[in-house]
């Protein structure tokens, strides 16, 4: 296992199959890690006190990067992220709190592709209302939910919302919150491009069951497209071509 530095005053059991890199500092952080079912990889860079991270289990992660603060002399504090069970993702899914009491909440059975980055807002750099004088940027959270695929190079703002059953399209930008289940989310800004969509990890009888509508309309498929069937159907027939030179 790669070098792991926590100062004293945290808590972080480091659980069976999963490589830990990077540092905690800071005081009363927390982070819980469930069963990991494929060895996994996570770095944390944290620079702040009572943060909590809890991961209810992972089935694989390859690469997952957590950043809570910017440096020592800008920390972040009482951040929240929680994921549910069975929680796999791809290479380079970064997650950026830089900002106090950001809150990030994903759902079970969730699918991150690679090259994803959530962030809650932006520290060094400020963002204030002009004629108040107000410090605005504040992120009310990150919600995502139950069985959510998250394509490659999805790049989620803060306050986001996003329902059961979605799926994020690859290169999407993601900067508000959306009500509707089972719909395929898309584009930069994002918006709602199909409905009605129902995604499967694969057809193993884990995630396609056999009972399953969906089971029965894949074998079908999978019928329709038999190479043996494929080759007798569209047997290639020879012609002569005459061409004139």
């Amino acid at each position: 296992m790669s070098e792991l530095k926590i100062d004293p005053d945290n808590k972080f059991d480091i659980p069976k199959n999963l490589n830990v890199t990077g540092f905690v500092h800071g005081k009363n952080n927390t982070i819980e890690i469930g069963d990991v079912e494929i060895p996994s990889t996570v770095t944390l860079k944290i620079f702040g006190n009572n943060n909590h991270i809890k991961i209810d289990s992972i089935f694989c992660t390859k690469a997952l990067d957590i950043r809570i603060g910017v440096k020592e002399s800008l920390v972040s504090n009482n951040c929240k992220i929680h994921f549910g069970k069975n929680f796999w993702s791809e290479s380079n899914l970064q997650l950026l709190l830089y900002n106090h009491e950001n809150k990030l909440d994903v759902g079970d059975d969730c699918l991150f592709s690679n090259n994803i980055t959530i962030r809650l807002g932006d520290r060094p750099h400020l963002i204030f209302d002009s004629t108040t004088g107000e410090y605005t940027d504040i992120s009310d959270g990150v919600f995502i939910g139950d069985h959510v695929w998250v394509g490659e190079a999805v790049y989620i703002t803060k306050n986001v919302t996003i329902p059961n059953d979605c799926i994020l399209a690859i290169k999407s930008v993601v900067t508000k919150r959306f009500e509707e289940t089972n719909c395929v989310i898309a584009g930069n800004p994002a918006e709602v491009v199909k409905k009605n969509v129902q995604w499967i990890r694969n057809k193993s009888e884990r995630f396609l069951k056999s009972d399953s509508k969906y089971k029965i309309s894949y074998d079908k498929y999978e019928e329709d497209n038999k190479y043996e069937k494929t080759k007798t159907n569209n047997t290639t027939t020879h012609s002569s071509i005459t061409r004139n030179h």
